[in-house]
């Protein structure tokens, strides 16, 4: 009888310390909303109201446009075969003229390269696609139009990210042909 009393009481003294220290904690905390409405009271005395983003105010793209360059980045044509294979007026180019062109390079293939990866993301989800639409469903398991056409994009944009590295590789011989420093293509 005793062990049964001592029992009860040692899971009453428990239980009600439990109750305490539970009811301390969330004195010390306040709750997320009462945090979030004195930051809105906080902006409201401030007179700040917060970006609202809407199509109204983002610059319109149409689907077809894809990727841009930057503004701060020249557009750079795609070059095949030798580049620059006519000389200065001094017969041959100087550190200025590789240093900028292998730059201009880099950038490009940086970009075909970021352009590759995200064809490759869209094309992992277009296999794995689910169409709410039973007939657009069906259509896509029989004729697997998206992932050809992400297929066809993938091969163009390597063979773009090729020609960039065959441009660069052209560049390099180039320099040791008109006996430059290879520093200067660093």
């Amino acid at each position: 009888m005793r062990q049964l009393l001592a029992f009860s009481l040692f899971v009453c003294t428990v239980l009600g310390s439990g109750l305490v220290l539970g009811q301390a904690q969330q004195r010390a905390a306040p709750s997320l909303g009462d945090l979030a409405k004195q930051l809105q009271a906080q902006r409201e005395k401030a007179g700040q109201k917060p970006k609202v983003y809407s199509n109204d105010n983002l610059p319109a793209q149409r689907p077809d446009q894809g990727f841009r360059i930057a503004p701060s980045m020249p557009a750079v044509p795609v070059v095949t075969g030798a580049v620059g294979s006519t000389p200065g007026a001094k017969g041959a180019h100087d550190e200025k003229y590789f240093r900028t062109r292998m730059s201009e390079l880099r950038a490009q293939l940086e970009q075909h390269q970021r352009q590759l990866n995200v064809l490759q993301q869209k094309l992992g989800q277009g296999e794995m696609q689910f169409y709410t639409d039973p007939n657009k469903g069906l259509q896509q398991q029989y004729s697997r139009s998206d992932v050809t056409k992400g297929n066809e994009d993938i091969q163009k944009k390597q063979q773009a990210v090729a020609d960039d590295q065959k441009a660069m590789d052209d560049l390099r011989d180039q320099l040791r042909r008109e006996g430059g420093d290879p520093g200067w293509l660093r």
